[in-house]
Parts: C-alpha cells; sequence; structure tokens
C-alpha cells in the first residue's frame, strides 16, 4: 500500500493506493496545511477501512511551490517513513504535473510566484529540453501543462525508482533561499 502527500499548493492532496483501488483526499486549505493534512491522512485511512501499518511506501511532493507546505507535506512523510521503516521517495511538482499529462508533443510546466516561475520543459519523445529552473521572465513558447494530478502515473513513476533515505530528503527549492546563497 502505497501514501502520497502533496501540500506544495495551496491544495492538499492525499491518496492511498492498494491493491486493488485508489482513494483521494484533496482539500483547498488557503494554506492552513499544518491544521488539515494529518487529519486528512487519518480520514483516509480510516474513511477505507485501511491500516497504517499496511504501508510500505510513501511518495511525497517535495516542490516547488508553498515553502511551508512543503516543509509540513515532507515532515510528516519523513516521520513517517523512519517511524514505520518504510521506503519514501520524493518528486517535484513540476515532474509530477509533466507526469500525469497524457498529451505527446513539446509541453513545460509554468508554477508562478510573485517574482517569476520555476520552469521545466520536455520534447515530444520525452526528452528534457529546460531542467527544472527559476526564470524572471518567460520567453518559451512550449504548451503549457495544466496542473491536474494522475496519481496513478505518479505512483507508476515512482515505483521504478530507488528508495530514498529519510534523512537525506529535502525540499526543492529550486531558487536557493537566502541561506543557501551565503555558502
Amino acid at each position: 500500500m502505497i501514501l502520497f502527500i502533496d501540500t506544495h499548493d495551496e491544495l492538499i492532496t492525499i491518496a492511498v493506493k492498494t491493491k486493488d483501488d485508489l482513494f483521494i483526499k484533496t482539500k483547498i486549505s488557503e494554506y492552513s496545511h499544518s491544521i488539515f493534512t494529518m487529519p486528512m491522512i487519518e480520514e483516509i485511512f480510516n474513511e477505507n477501512n485501511l491500516n497504517i501499518k499496511d504501508l510500505n511506501k510513501i511518495i511525497v511532493v517535495n516542490g516547488p511551490g508553498s515553502f511551508t507546505g512543503i516543509r509540513i507535506g515532507l515532515s510528516i512523510a519523513k516521520t513517517m517513513a523512519y517511524a514505520l521503516n518504510i521506503k519514501i521517495n520524493t518528486i517535484s511538482s513540476l515532474k509530477a504535473y509533466m507526469i500525469s499529462d497524457s498529451n505527446n508533443d513539446d509541453k513545460m510546466v509554468v508554477i508562478n510566484d510573485n517574482k517569476g516561475s520555476y520552469i521545466y520543459a520536455v520534447s515530444k519523445d520525452n526528452k528534457v529540453i529546460l531542467e527544472e529552473q527559476y526564470i524572471y521572465e518567460n520567453h518559451y513558447n512550449y504548451r503549457e501543462v495544466e496542473h491536474k494530478l494522475d496519481i496513478n502515473k505518479i505512483i507508476d513513476y515512482c515505483d521504478k525508482l530507488k528508495s530514498e533515505n529519510p534523512h537525506h530528503i529535502k525540499a526543492n527549492y529550486i531558487k536557493k533561499i537566502e541561506v543557501e546563497n551565503n555558502d
């Protein structure tokens, strides 16, 4: 059983994939992730008669996105993975949106903030055109991917990845925070 956690935006998405079913719970939190995320996880397990001890993997979106939201989602995922001694994988919000898109054309994901945009682009044959990066002006003309998640596609993608050590997982701040810039 796999738990998916996404807190990078104002929409919190929690999903549990069992052998036979996919349960999804979403909530627009208006950036009150600390209030809603853990109760949503508890609710999805209780409402579907699932046992948290049956989890064998966690997938968590590690950004870019809401600074506090990302930290809350990562803290919960890392703590659960460590406490339950289960596998964990991270995926960037940009890659999650890209994987979820089913069109086979040159495309990019754009997440705007107040000064610029986080971008990532791939070609129709799935080769990277633009690595995940932060830009101040978007001059690119690729089709923009919708901000929708296909949890099954994301889980299938992450199933092929090597598990990560919960202690080494970090937020994906493409735009470095001031502390990191002083290194």
